[in-house]
């Protein structure tokens, strides 16, 4: 009887597993050749799991660095990763599931997009780290022309990473938030970056409440008490990780009770949540769609279409947001390019951007030459790192995001580099600082 029960179990785990071998066979031969479901299922054959190898699972813990160097959602900032891992990550990084089970806020597409103007010429050093590291796409603008523009080669990620290849925003999403948030103020819907928090329930009885809006743009909010320093993304008490749950369940939780620290640059991700989730409230759902096609499709002019992430535990019609986002290199360019516009066109929302870098706080520390990014810059104006070394207080705005995201603009000299990258193993002093 046991030997029987045996052979029945054994036929049943065959039948299973070549059942689910039928079912990668299927996609592969479903999905356009090259898309990112194509590369995602593996169905290029060139990274399969060794047998060593444990699935990939999401949030092991709640930090997604955990589970490093296959399972695990992020490259670790210190990690020295290799071509493999790198193809890995990038694979999973534009993987449709990374927004297709939460709530998000999806921007189509229009077929009025933007169209860029050029005038190019080759830069070694950026064909140089296109081939070396995890440099994935290098865009220059200069007085309203692209003078480079170059893209990972095929023989390296080009045949994953494309135009039209939506690349996960990781911490730019926060200035692209603040963005957003200018646009509400010149909306009426909020009355300025002085504006009290002080109107939204969930805030009560949080250290949060009555705060005025400037505080949690400039990552000043005083929350360092409850936020780990290290990477603003988990809770000291609960280990929760920042992004997992709404915006309402960690006011509920972790902030319940709580009283600000002294105002002082702290780097957190809950601030950013709740300056987008702060603007969702205040608007509402339909009103906030629709500001968000005014900006994208009207004023940006994107030429696919966008993702703009709710917390992964959120409920979908929860009134939460986050900073993550999904958008493709050229539609990167365009945000910051309208920007640049804004500012030298001196619009409300140009004038927003302004009264960040009039209202910028120290970061408490000096940059030093040889630090990429964020790193690179002494000042914080309303979720864009300013102040990079050597420039003075030239208004030049920095983006940052994990994994070497990166957009400076300058808007005095009308001037803007945009890195993607899967990692930040490139040279930025020498791509992107040299340029200023």
């Amino acid at each position: 009887m046991n030997k029987f029960i045996s052979k029945i179990i054994v036929t049943i785990f065959f039948i299973l597993f070549f059942a689910a071998e039928l079912n990668a066979s299927d996609i592969c031969e479903k999905e356009e050749k090259y898309s990112q479901a194509w590369y995602y299922n593996n169905c290029d054959g060139n990274i399969l799991q060794s047998t060593d190898q444990k699935p990939i699972k999401s949030h092991l813990k709640q930090n997604p660095n955990v589970g490093y160097p296959y399972n695990s959602d992020e490259i670790p900032s210190d990690a020295n990763p290799d071509y493999k891992i790198l193809k890995h990550y990038l694979k999973k990084s534009i993987n449709p599931n990374m927004w297709g089970k939460r709530g998000i806020f999806k921007i189509k597409k229009t077929k009025n997009f933007k169209k860029f103007e050029f005038d190019l010429r080759k830069d070694e050093n950026v064909i140089e780290q296109l081939n070396k590291t995890a440099l994935l796409s290098y865009l220059e603008y200069v007085d309203g022309k692209i003078v480079v523009d170059e893209i990972t080669p095929k023989d390296r990620f080009g045949r994953i990473f494309k135009n039209k290849t939506k690349h996960p925003s990781h911490s730019m999403g926060k200035s692209i938030i603040s963005y957003i948030a200018g646009h509400a103020i010149c909306k009426g819907y909020i009355s300025g970056i002085n504006h009290k928090l002080n109107d939204w329930p969930i805030l009560e009885e949080t250290l949060f409440y009555n705060q005025p809006l400037i505080n949690p743009l400039n990552m000043a909010s005083g929350d360092y008490k409850i936020i780990k320093s290290k990477g603003g993304g988990e809770f000291i008490n609960s280990n929760r990780w920042v992004n997992d749950p709404s915006i309402q369940s960690i006011m509920e939780n972790e902030f319940k009770d709580s009283k600000p620290a002294k105002s002082k640059y702290s780097y957190s991700n809950v601030n950013t949540n709740l300056v987008g989730s702060y603007v969702l409230y205040k608007m509402g759902h339909k009103k906030f769609k629709e500001m968000l096609n005014e900006i994208f499709v009207d004023k940006v002019g994107i030429e696919y279409d966008m993702i703009i992430k709710k917390q992964r535990k959120a409920k979908y019609k929860e009134t939460t947001l986050t900073y993550g986002m999904h958008i493709t290199r050229y539609d990167f360019l365009r945000i910051a390019v309208a920007m640049l516009d804004d500012w030298n066109n001196n619009t409300c929302e140009g004038k927003y951007l302004k009264s960040l870098h009039e209202n910028r706080i120290d970061k408490g520390f000096r940059p030093k030459d040889n630090t990429k990014g964020m790193s690179n810059s002494n000042h914080y104006a309303g979720q864009f790192h300013v102040g990079m070394s050597g420039k003075g207080d030239v208004p030049i705005f920095i983006m940052s995001g994990h994994g070497g995201q990166n957009i400076a603009i300058d808007f005095e000299n009308k001037k803007i580099t945009a890195i993607l990258a899967i990692h930040r193993n490139y040279d930025w002093m020498k791509l992107v600082h040299s340029k200023f």
